[in-house]
């Protein structure tokens, strides 16, 4: 079975795809630098990690209006706002590192998460410009697979603009990112207008009917919650440990480029996985993919390959899981309730992410990097406890509940 079906994929998928690679480009080049930067300017190791921290809860109290937001102006109006707040949190890094302000790069890296709070919608937007259901499957793919050129780019200008200004580490690494998220402005401009944009007014200005949670959309949300946990909780524990074992941050950004590149590139496989070993295989085959990568830390030398190996599977992992829950997830809610299902779902998924953001330093600091990954195992079996098809019962959820009225 080809990867791509016919007919080749509009003009949408091919900006949104464009518009990932960019997002992704920022996203892996704040981690290569963020918890680093962190902990050059961090007054105790173990709050080395929290701009990390501060970046996921940017996104965790953005990434419900976010989807609101884009329910009224569309995705190309959403996402040239997110490049705006990208370009201005760029900025705010990079003075945080001239002016030495450890207070001041917390606050970039916050408008960054409220930056990647948007960002976490272009799986959602991949759906809406498909152009049947029976080509989600393919919209998401090509769109998710853009990253992978963001999962070498992040890393690569990191390593080599990170130290461009000898006398303020980092600075070029962000100074780098806020150009790109000027790149993503011009390029988001070109999306159809009413993509995603919830139809006609009295959709944008009145409350849509009570939501109802029902088991397979908690199911699918929590495998969704726990593939970005697992892959948080590695990902950011790993350029403190490869500093710790003396690798330069050139080193460390290549290992990170695998780590990036695996994330995103066997999307454009997942067409094939997915007709093959279906939804539930292709999320197993992830979990798979995750295990042994945090089995291999408990190996005795952690060489450099090992980390390779480590932050493949990884990667590898996440894909499969996150976007196999994606896609189990679209099919859980009625399009009238778009918005607030999606909303909801990244809501789940980003305070699973900001418990393994703010425990990922804390737990490197106290046990090392073989417990970060240990923690990880658990909830790996939580995932597939979730894939099983046993239904449970239906919680009622009012548009005001969701709101907080």
């Amino acid at each position: 079975m080809p990867v791509f079906s016919k007919p080749l994929p509009s003009r949408d998928v091919v900006v949104l795809a464009a518009g990932q690679a960019l997002t992704s480009t920022v996203v892996s080049l704040l981690t290569s630098v963020s918890s680093l930067s962190g902990a050059y300017l961090a007054p105790e190791r173990a709050l080395s990690t929290l701009p990390v921290t501060a970046t996921v809860l940017g996104t965790l109290i953005m990434i419900y209006p976010a989807s609101a937001l884009m329910g009224r102006l569309g995705r190309r109006g959403g996402f040239m706002f997110k490049a705006g707040v990208g370009v201005l949190g760029g900025i705010v890094c990079a003075l945080a590192l001239v002016w030495a302000s450890f207070a001041v790069l917390i606050a970039g890296t916050f408008l960054l998460g409220i930056f990647s709070a948007f960002g976490q919608y272009y799986r959602f937007a991949a759906i809406d410009a498909a152009a049947s259901p029976q080509q989600r499957t393919n919209a998401v793919a090509i769109v998710t697979g853009g990253g992978v050129v963001g999962g070498v780019a992040g890393p690569f200008l990191g390593g080599h603009f990170g130290g461009a200004v000898m006398s303020v580490p980092y600075v070029g690494a962000f100074v780098a990112l806020t150009l790109v998220c000027v790149a993503l402005a011009a390029s988001q401009s070109l999306l159809s207008a009413d993509l995603g944009r919830d139809a006609g007014s009295r959709a944008a200005i009145s409350p849509a009917p009570n939501f109802t949670l029902n088991g397979d959309f908690l199911k699918a949300s929590a495998i969704c919650a726990i593939g970005f946990a697992v892959m948080t909780l590695t990902m950011n524990a790993a350029p403190l440990s490869l500093q710790l074992c003396g690798y330069s941050l050139p080193v460390s950004a290549t290992v990170l480029q695998v780590h990036f590149v695996l994330m995103y590139l066997p999307s454009l496989f997942n067409p094939t996985l997915v007709a093959m070993f279906g939804l539930r295989g292709l999320v197993t085959l992830g979990v798979a993919a995750s295990g042994i990568g945090c089995l291999l830390t408990l190996l005795p030398e952690q060489t450099l390959g090992v980390y390779v190996l480590e932050l493949g599977f990884s990667g590898l992992g996440w894909n499969f899981i996150f976007n196999g829950g994606t896609l189990l997830l679209a099919d859980t809610y009625a399009p009238s309730n778009k918005t607030r299902a999606q909303g909801l779902n990244s809501l789940f998924v980003y305070s699973a992410n900001l418990a393994a953001s703010f425990s990922a330093g804390a737990l490197f600091a106290s046990y090392g990097w073989s417990l970060v990954n240990l923690v990880c195992v658990p909830l790996l079996a939580l995932a597939l406890v979730a894939l099983r098809p046993r239904k449970i019962a239906k919680v009622a959820l009012s548009s005001d509940a969701i709101e907080g009225r």
